[in-house]
């Protein structure tokens, strides 16, 4: 949405429409909006172009995005405020984690799109000194007894998860799982579940998605805090 946009008062009326529906977990079409705004579909066309947007599908879903994502870990707009009390806990418990785990095996792993955001993990982890490495086989857990299993996943449903988290497990790692779905099966089996903001959109409607990028936001804000916790020294 474009930044210092005048609204006239019909146009919050019908953006508070389509905000209702989406409250409701209802979806809502342009003909609707119209008949109970009392204006025509060109009205809300040209509301949707006031806000910088191609029509009334892009405007409507990227409404429902930013509601979907309102209390999930969301580093996408560039400002201060988004360092509340829900993020500083997530930054803490992974600095904190981090150190206990300092000494011992860290086990990084993904599906799919999360690959790069394991990869960028993986590098800054081994770059502060940490024994990282990327988990491809079950034999790993059984090689090192006891250690930090990391897993990335955008749904965290694929079963192929499921088996290796507890397989971590059973082999005493503690699992921390960064997924956009606190209730999926990863979150549920997972020790630690950090739920971060994502967009899943089709080709036809796509929207930004800031999953992988929010990933590696906290990352750098966690290793910022543990390397002025427990790195710097007072010269």
């Amino acid at each position: 949405m474009e930044n210092n946009v005048v609204l006239t008062e019909l146009e919050k009326v019908i953006l508070n429409k389509i905000q209702n529906y989406i409250n409701k977990n209802e979806k809502v079409g342009i003909d609707t909006i119209a008949k109970e705004s009392f204006v025509s579909k060109s009205t809300i066309v040209k509301l949707s172009k006031k806000l910088g947007y191609s029509g009334y599908s892009e405007m409507y879903y990227t409404i429902l995005a930013s509601a979907n994502n309102a209390l999930k870990l969301d580093f996408s707009h560039n400002s201060d405020a988004f360092m509340n009390e829900h993020l500083k806990k997530d930054i803490d418990m992974l600095v904190e984690t981090l150190r206990k785990y300092k000494d011992k095996k860290i086990y990084l792993d993904s599906l799919g799109v999360c690959d790069s955001a394991k990869e960028y993990y993986l590098q800054k982890l081994l770059i502060f000194g940490f024994d990282a490495a990327s988990s491809y086989h079950y034999e790993a857990f059984k090689n090192n007894k006891s250690g930090l299993y990391i897993f990335f996943s955008y749904s965290g449903y694929r079963a192929e998860i499921i088996e290796k988290v507890n397989e971590a497990i059973r082999n005493n790692f503690k699992v921390i799982a960064f997924t956009s779905n606190k209730d999926s099966p990863l979150a549920k089996i997972s020790n630690i579940t950090v739920e971060v903001a994502g967009t899943k959109s089709d080709r036809e409607h796509y929207l930004p998605n800031f999953f992988t990028s929010n990933l590696i936001i906290l990352l750098e804000l966690a290793l910022s805090e543990y390397s002025k916790k427990y790195l710097f020294k007072e010269e």
